[in-house]
C-alpha cells in the first residue's frame, strides 16, 4: 500500500526521511519555509490525525482534528476531477497554517504533484516563469494577479479560486483573460472544497467524486460524504436544490436580514452590486424602529458619493438605506472579511 510520504519539491524527489532532515534544520531558511515544515512534520509523524484551525469567517475559529486518511480520500476526489498527474507543476502561494494551502500539500504528497512554494502575497505569480498546471488562490490574489499578470494567469492549466466567494465582476475579468478558473464550496469540517463550478460555465456548483447532497426542511445544504465523515454534515448554508450531486448556493442563514417583513440574503444584495463597487464591500444590518432591521452598505476605503442609481435594480427592502465607509476592515486569520467584528465597528 502506498504510503504517501514521499514528495516532489522545487523538482526533486524526497522520502520520508529526507523531508524529516530538512524540516529540522532552522538555519538560511527562506520565508516560505517557516509555516511550510510545520505541517510536513505534522503529516509524517505517527499521529493519524492533523490538528487544523478553522477560518472564523462565519464564527469563532477553532482547532479541529482531521483525519490524515480522510484528507487524503478528499485529496484523491479533487485530483480526480482535475485528472492531476505524477509530475504535474502545482503553486502553493497560500498559507499553510490553513486548510487550503494544507491541501495544496497533501495533494502534492497523494499524487506526487511537483510542488513549487512561494511566500503567501497578493501577487503571487510576480516572480514565477513556470507555467503551472494548477494553483489555488483567493478571489483578492486572482484579482491582482489579473492586473499585473494577466497573461501568466492565463497559461495556468487549471486555477482553483477558494476562501471566499468570486463576485460579478471578477467573473467577467477572468472569463475575458481566458483563464480556466474554477470556484471552490467547502469548508474545513469538509476537508477543504467538496464542489467546484467552472467559472463562466455555470452557477450551479457539482460535487465531487464520493459527496452528495440533501436539503434541510428550513432550505440550507447537508452533505454526505462516507469517506470523510461518519454522519452528515449540517450547515447554514442556503441553496437552490438542483440534484443529489448539484446546487446554487444563495447566501447563510446566519447572515440573512429580515427587514419590513422581507428576507434578504446579502449575499444576493453583494453579487448584484459587485459589478460597480470595485472596493471591498458587504451587506449587514442595524435595527429600524418601523422595519425591524434596515440594510447597511459598508465599503472599505475613503469616503466618496454613490450614485442612487446603482440600486436601481434591486428591490426595495434590498436597497441599503444607509452606506458606511471604514478606512479598513477587521480579517480573519486567513484574510477573509470578519463580517461580524467588522459590523461591530459601526455606529447607531
Amino acid at each position: 500500500m502506498k504510503d504517501f510520504n514521499n514528495l516532489i519539491l522545487f523538482g526533486k524527489s524526497y522520502g520520508k526521511q529526507e523531508l524529516l532532515e530538512k524540516s529540522r534544520k532552522s538555519s538560511n531558511r527562506e520565508d516560505w519555509e517557516e509555516d511550510f515544515w510545520p505541517f510536513v512534520q505534522a503529516w509524517l509523524n505517527e499521529e493519524d490525525t492533523v490538528d487544523v484551525q478553522t477560518s472564523g469567517s462565519t464564527g469563532t475559529p477553532k482547532i479541529i482534528k482531521l483525519s490524515k486518511d480522510k484528507m487524503l480520500a478528499s485529496a484523491s476526489s479533487t485530483c480526480q476531477y482535475f485528472k492531476l498527474k505524477v509530475g504535474d507543476k502545482a503553486l502553493l502561494c497560500m498559507s499553510p497554517k490553513h486548510i487550503g494551502g494544507i491541501m495544496i500539500i497533501v495533494r502534492a504528497f497523494y499524487a506526487q504533484l511537483d510542488l513549487h512554494v512561494v511566500l503567501p502575497s497578493s501577487n503571487p505569480l510576480e516572480n514565477e516563469t513556470i507555467d503551472y498546471d494548477f494553483i489555488a488562490v483567493v478571489p483578492y490574489q486572482a484579482s491582482i494577479t489579473l492586473v499585473h499578470h494577466p497573461k501568466k494567469l492565463s497559461r495556468i492549466k487549471h486555477v482553483l479560486l477558494g476562501g471566499g466567494k468570486v463576485d460579478r465582476s471578477l467573473e467577467q475579468q477572468l472569463t475575458q483573460a481566458n483563464v480556466q478558473a474554477y470556484s471552490s464550496f467547502g469548508m474545513t469540517e469538509t476537508i477543504s472544497h467538496f464542489a467546484i463550478r467552472k467559472i463562466g460555465n455555470s452557477e450551479a456548483y457539482t460535487c465531487l467524486p464520493g459527496y452528495h447532497i440533501d436539503l434541510s426542511a428550513d432550505g440550507t445544504l447537508i452533505v454526505h460524504a462516507p469517506a470523510l465523515q461518519d454522519q452528515a454534515i449540517q450547515t447554514k448554508d442556503i441553496i437552490e436544490y438542483l440534484s443529489p450531486s448539484s446546487f446554487n448556493w444563495l447566501g447563510r442563514s446566519d447572515f440573512a436580514i429580515e427587514s419590513g417583513g422581507v428576507k434578504i440574503l446579502p449575499e444576493q444584495v453583494e453579487q448584484a452590486l459587485s459589478i460597480n463597487i470595485s472596493e471591498r464591500f458587504f451587506i449587514t444590518s442595524q435595527a429600524h424602529p418601523k422595519l425591524n432591521n434596515e440594510v447597511v452598505l459598508v465599503i472599505e476605503g475613503k469616503e466618496r458619493e454613490i450614485e442612487d442609481k446603482l440600486f436601481d435594480r434591486l428591490p426595495k427592502y434590498h436597497r441599503p438605506r444607509k452606506i458606511v465607509f471604514l478606512p479598513k476592515f477587521v480579517e480573519t486569520a486567513s484574510g477573509k472579511i470578519n463580517r461580524l467584528a467588522t459590523a461591530s465597528l459601526l455606529k447607531n
